[in-house]
Order: structure tokens, then C-alpha cells, then sequence
């Protein structure tokens, strides 16, 4: 798949913006380094003012100045998330190559993720911005070990453009440090002297990540012509000359609408997996949807702990949440009804349909088996974001650390669950801000009338709205379309050895058992959206096959196990209702253990393992009076 691009005019607007701060500066020729920038102060200042004046945003009285540039331009632009920045500074350069020749320019950005976010939009925008412009950039990452692409750099022909992050020139490591040494291998020069005379314009993504003191005065080395800053929630703050903020971009249909489950209640894995839960609920409502029409569902799930998805001192890699996400995917993929959906599910096995991204793995350069390789999701999340939207792609969540909090995103991500406690060390506008863009299909081109995101949220919906907006101002927060619901947990499925058991004594004996010590206490949560409070005890779905859970786990025969349950006191069997999986697994521990005194004294007569098809297929409803 290729993604679409086409002219839009709120993103031309912002290109516009920049460029007409330097009206009145002449063309020149391009060369080795940027011509220097003819107009006088007083005349920029008055252009900067006019583009302010014309946008409706406050007027600048002087320069701003930085210790990044304190005797160049410092521009900001601001725009939400999920609008297409990459893009409008991408098309800014060519922009200011057109009218002023200017061909030398750099873009920091704080992380690998957003680096390779950045390369790959380089990428995907080469052959658009070259019909719009007759050429396109020439875009590289920096890497200290291959110091011939800055050569080319500095001698190339065309729009060169150099991708750099924040620790390549800000880190005291030996490595990291060879920018500002004097190496033999490329001509005793040192590679920051080489950068600085080519005088680049640099654009500064996400720059609120960039903004200490020692950040600011390594970014004066590169000696830049002028500093461009682009981001959704700048904190320092320069010469603002556009401004597209949430309620913007909400109220023009610009991103995603945004629809809030939150979950409110006791912290610890039963309420993760409540998440985990509604994660995939959400996900496969809206896949079902969406599946004919050719539209690629995505979800994303942030964590608090790597080791939660990824735990390396297991076996099998696979962490708690992972675990969680099997179990409950199976059981919600169970009971999906035969047709082009069902068997488009069948095609996926639940090991392949979930991966995960973490800066650690990288940082450590761990090594792992290549048929499950955080290497391999690496390159297919923040590289073949294509490869990811297609529908012949397994991989449909996508579960990651902080690495993907800014400078990655994909249009077709329409569930975010934020499986960690909520902080202040990352903005919740910047992990919305993943999956705010518009879906596009499998011809990748946009899709209206099908652009909501809900994100499954760790605290309270009016919590979470709350932080939200304080962080800034957002368009409207919808509430979740449907309430948290339990469904029990997979049962496991060894080999049974049914043994026939329909004695009165028997069952007698496992229903005094559990009248006496059965518990299975109440577990409820609160589910809050923009039309309330609601709190709700853990329900079983209407498809659960108690009969059948229990039947095998105990090897008893559906009569037996209907007459235990039957027989047993109104107050025993209304536990049910407070946690049916841990009905189930309590109760059945406790059946076996009285099987198993029942029988010490005797051999069952084993039978080999046989399907319940019958029983799957066709779960028998449990219609039973307690005590009767």
C-alpha cells in the first residue's frame, strides 16, 4: 500500500505562515551552505507581525531570542496531533527552496522513535512533493560511523536534508561524542564544524523535549540560519506565527473524535486485565464494521512496564499483560458467528496479532529468537507503517512503553488503552495524539464517517478528561458506547478422563463441600462517562457455557455437575454473579478434591479425551432454581 497525499488548505496555511516571515528575501543560487538572511530586523519583525495579524494571533513587540539562536529567527507553530506536521515542515522546505534557494537543513527530534517517524515521512512524501515541486529531498539519518553521507551533505546538489536525534550531539558518551572531535578517517576535520558552515536551517520536532540549557547550547553549535519549532503542546515559547489547536481541528473535522471508557476501582492485575478486556471488545466492534469495507483496525495499549508484555526470564517471552491479552482474546473471539468476519479471524492466530515496541530493547540491543523478534516489530511499527495498515498484516496491537508517547502515529489506530497509572511525566494529549489522525483504507486514501477513537483509560472518566484539558484545550470527549463487562477466563483444556459419576452420595458430598466453604468475593468497578457514574458488579455473558466449563474441568458428566448446582443453597449460588471465572475455578477445585477422597478407595473407569462440539457450539443456558 501507498499512502495518498493531497493539497489541504489548513496545512498549505501552515507552510504559508512560516514562509512569508522572510518576504522581501531575495533567491540565491543554492549552494554548499544557505545564503545568509538579507533583510534587517525591523523589517522581519514586521513580517512576522503581519502573519500574526493575518492568523489572529498575538503580536510579537520583539524578536524572540534562544540560547539555541540567539541572534537568528526562533518560529513556532503549533499544531494538534494527528494534523500532519511531518508534513507541513517536509513541504516548508521545499517551500523555502523555491522561493529563497535555500537547500541546507536539519531536523532534531529527541528520540528513535520519532527519528525513524520522520524518515519514513521523508519516504512516503518523496514522490508527492516531487510532481508539487519538480524535486524532492535528499533526507539521511546521521550516524557517526558512516560520516561519508555528511560529506554529501556538505557538497550534494539538491534539497539536503539531515535527520539527527538529540542524544547523537547531546550525550556524553564516547560514541556520541565523535561529533566534536577531529577524526583521521574523515580528513582530520571535526563533523560539527562541517554542519555549522553549511549555516542549515533547523527544524526542531517536539521541541518541549529539547528545551535544557545544555540542549539549547549544543543546538547553537550547528550555527543555524534560523530555528523552526513544530509540536502540539510547546512549553517555551518564541514567535508564534500559527497556531491550529484541538478545538480546531475537532470542530473542522480534522482528526479523530474522541470517545472516553473509564475505569475506576482497586489497582492491580484484575483491573488491567478489565482493560486488556475492553481494549479488544472496542477493537472488535469496530473491526466488524469495518472489516468489508477494507479499513485495517489498529490498537494501541501503553504499559508501565516493559517486563508486563516482554519478560525475557520466561520460556516463552510472553510478560503478564501479553498472557492476559491471549486468554482474553480467545474468549471474546470465541462465540463470533460464521461469516466473511469469522473467517477472516480465523486466519490470524492470536500469537501473531499482537506485538510490541520498547526504546529498551533497542537501548540493550538484546537479541532474540527471529520468529519473535522486538527487532522485527520495531521495523514494522515505526518503518513499514504500510506493511501495518494493510489487512494482510497479522499484527492488529500494538503494545508499547513510553518510546511511542510522540513522534509516531498511524491513521488507523482507533483504540488506545493506557494500561499504566497516570502521570506527569507524559502528557495524556500526547498519547491521544497517536491515534487521533484520519483511517484511511486499503488504497490509502481517507475514509469519512467512521473516525472515532476510544481510549480505555486507567482512572475515572471525568479524571481523565479533566488532566485532558488541563493540559490544554480540547474538542469535544465523548463518552465510551458501552459499559465494562467480564467474560470468564479460558479454561484450560487437558486431556479429561471422564468418569461416570451420578451417585446421590456424590454429589451430597460436593454440595455440603461448597455450602460450607465456597467464596468468591464480589469484585466490583466504576465505569464513568460524560453521561455518568455507573457501578458495576462482574456479570456473566449470556454465552457462557457454565455446564460445560465445569464438566471440563471435573471429567463429571453435565446431569452430575447440573445436579451439584442445583442442589446447592440460594446464598452459594448467587456467588456466581460476583466473579464467574472464579466461580468456576473455585468450585471445581473443590469437586475434584471431593472426586478425588470419593475415589481413593476405588478405580474410575477412564475414558480417552473426546470433543465437546455439541457443547461448544451450542452452549446449554443454565435455567436452575437454587435449592430446589
Amino acid at each position: 500500500m501507498r499512502l495518498q497525499f493531497r493539497v489541504q488548505e489548513f496545512q498549505t496555511v501552515a507552510v504559508h505562515a512560516v514562509a512569508d516571515c522572510f518576504a522581501g528575501q531575495p533567491y540565491r543560487r543554492p549552494g554548499t551552505r544557505n545564503a545568509p538572511l538579507e533583510l534587517d530586523p525591523a523589517r522581519l519583525l514586521a513580517n512576522v507581525r503581519a502573519v500574526q495579524e493575518r492568523a489572529g494571533l498575538p503580536l510579537s513587540a520583539t524578536l524572540a531570542g534562544s540560547d539555541a539562536a540567539p541572534d537568528a529567527p526562533n518560529l513556532d507553530i503549533e499544531m494538534e496531533a494527528g494534523t500532519g506536521k511531518t508534513y507541513v515542515y517536509i513541504k516548508t522546505i521545499m517551500e523555502l527552496h523555491r522561493r529563497h534557494g535555500w537547500s541546507r537543513f536539519i531536523v532534531v527530534v529527541p528520540g528513535v522513535a520519532i527519528r525513524e517517524g520522520v524518515r519514513k515521512a521523508f519516504q512516503v512524501t518523496a514522490e508527492h512533493f516531487r510532481q508539487a515541486y519538480g524535486t524532492c529531498p535528499r533526507p539521511f539519518t546521521y550516524d557517526s560511523s558512516r560520516l561519508h553521507e555528511l560529506e554529501r551533505f556538505r557538497t550534494g546538489a539538491g534539497i539536503q536534508v539531515m535527520i539527527i536525534n538529540l542524544q547523537a550531539f547531546n550525550s556524553a558518551t564516547r560514541e556520541n561524542r565523535r561529533i566534536y572531535e577531529e577524526l583521521d578517517g574523515f580528513a582530520s576535520r571535526r563533523p560539527i564544524d562541517v554542519i555549522s558552515a553549511s549555516r542549515p536551517i533547523v527544524v526542531i520536532d517536539e521541541p518541549q523535549r529539547i528545551g535544557s540549557a545544555r540542549s539549547l547550547e549544543s543546538l547553537s553549535r550547528f550555527g543555524p540560519l534560523m530555528v523552526l519549532r513544530y509540536s502540539a503542546t510547546h512549553r517555551a515559547r518564541h514567535d508564534l506565527v500559527h497556531r491550529l489547536d484541538a478545538v480546531d481541528a475537532h470542530r473542522r473535522g480534522l482528526v479523530k473524535r474522541i470517545a472516553v471508557v473509564g475505569v475506576d476501582g482497586e489497582p492491580g492485575p484484575a483491573k488491567r486485565r478489565v482493560q486488556i478486556r475492553e481494549v479488544i471488545r472496542a477493537h472488535l466492534d469496530r473491526e466488524r464494521e469495518l472489516h468489508e469495507r477494507g479499513i485495517k483496525v489498529l490498537s494501541l495499549l501503553f504499559i508501565d512496564q516493559v517486563v508486563r508484555y516482554r519478560d525475557y526470564s520466561r520460556p516463552d517471552q510472553l510478560g503478564d499483560y501479553a498472557r492476559m491479552f491471549v486468554e482474553e482474546y480467545r474468549a471474546q473471539t470465541a462465540g463470533e458467528p460464521g461469516g466473511p468476519y469469522r473467517r477472516y479471524l480465523d486466519t490470524i492466530p492470536v500469537e501473531r496479532t499482537h506485538q510490541g515496541y520498547f526504546a529498551i530493547d533497542r537501548r540493550t540491543g538484546r537479541m532474540v529468537d527471529a520468529d519473535a523478534s522486538d527487532v522485527d516489530a520495531y521495523h514494522l511499527i515505526l518503518r513499514d507503517r504500510e506493511r501495518l495498515l494493510s489487512m494482510e498484516e497479522p499484527v492488529r496491537f500494538v503494545f508499547s512503553h513510553s518510546a511511542l508517547r510522540e513522534g509516531w502515529d498511524n491513521p488507523n489506530v482507533f483504540v488506545i488503552g493506557m494500561l499504566k497509572s497516570s502521570d506527569n511525566t507524559v502528557s495524556r494529549r500526547q498519547e491521544v495524539g497517536r491515534g487521533l489522525r484520519l483511517a484511511v483504507d486499503q488504497r490509502g486514501e481517507r475514509v469519512d464517517g467512521v473516525n472515532e477513537l476510544t481510549v480505555v483509560a486507567d482512572e475515572s472518566y471525568s479524571a481523565f478528561v479533566a488532566a485532558l484539558q488541563a493540559e490544554g484545550e480540547t474538542g469535544e470527549i465523548a463518552e465510551g458506547r458501552r459499559p465494562v463487562r467480564r467474560r470468564p477466563e479460558p479454561r484450560d483444556d487437558p486431556a479429561l478422563a471422564l468418569v461416570e459419576f451420578d451417585s446421590a452420595a456424590l454429589v451430597q458430598r460436593c454440595v455440603t463441600a461448597l455450602d460450607a466453604h465456597l467464596t468468591v468475593p464480589a469484585t466490583r468497578y466504576t465505569v464513568q462517562t460524560a453521561s455518568g457514574e455507573r457501578t458495576y458488579d462482574d456479570r456473566p455473558d449470556d454465552r457462557i457455557d457454565l455446564l460445560g466449563e465445569m464438566t471440563a474441568r471435573t471429567g463429571l458428566t453435565r446431569r452430575t455437575v447440573c445436579a451439584i448446582l442445583a442442589g446447592l443453597r440460594p446464598v452459594t449460588f448467587a456467588l456466581y454473579r460476583n466473579d464467574p471465572a472464579l466461580f468456576v475455578r473455585e468450585a471445581t477445585t473443590m469437586i475434584n478434591r471431593e472426586i478425588a477422597a470419593a475415589t481413593a478407595s476405588r478405580t474410575p473407569r477412564p475414558r480417552a479425551a473426546r470433543p465437546r462440539a455439541r457443547d461448544r457450539k451450542n452452549p446449554v443456558p443454565l435455567d436452575l432454581t437454587p435449592g430446589q
